[in-house]
């Protein structure tokens, strides 16, 4: 009886650090929506949020905690946020994480540059390419695209660095406070 409880205990934990984990993505989500410069860091913290999940929770509820937190953005602060997360800066971590495992980092980071940039192309498009484009500056679609594409790349660069260094720091110091705290 008291294996079953603590059992209830622990899903009811994981439950809730979940939520906890998909409020704070969210959270996020909306200071992208707001905040008038760094958005792009903003959704990267967002990002790093779904990494926590798929270490304290594992792959299938980082995935939930990615689609909750992506639901939730388009919702409120909007489609502009809810795309650009939805489409690469909430899928990315999932993507590189579920691929690590199973493959190299050689493999691991073609693929992701490759998907990546397929979905930054769909997500220019859905938003639209005059958005991303300068009032300012007559820019022909291929530009902004091409200008795109070479940021993205070398995000993506920075990213893989980020990522390594934060996963490192997350389990050395952050977990184990987490882990004495259930």
């Amino acid at each position: 009886m008291a294996g079953g409880t603590h059992s209830r205990s622990f899903r009811t934990a994981r439950l809730a650090l979940g939520g906890i984990l998909a409020a704070l993505c969210w959270l996020f989500l909306i200071l992208s929506g707001v905040l008038p410069t760094g958005r792009f860091f903003v959704l990267t913290l967002a990002s790093l949020v779904i990494v926590v999940a798929y270490l304290e929770l594992g792959q299938r509820d980082a995935a939930l905690v990615y689609l909750a937190a992506a639901v939730l953005a388009f919702i409120w602060p909007g489609v502009f946020s809810g795309v650009t997360f939805a489409l690469c800066f909430g899928l990315m971590p999932l993507m590189i994480t579920f691929l690590r495992v199973r493959t190299g980092m050689l493999v691991t980071r073609l693929v992701t540059h490759i998907v990546m940039s397929c979905f930054t192309l769909l997500a220019l498009f859905i938003i639209g390419v005059d958005r991303f484009a300068l009032k300012q500056f007559k820019s022909s679609t291929l530009v902004v695209v091409i200008l795109a594409m070479a940021a993205l790349q070398l995000f993506l660069f920075v990213y893989f660095y980020i990522l390594r260094v934060f996963e490192q720091f997350y389990l050395d110091r952050i977990s184990p406070w987490v882990k004495r705290r259930w």
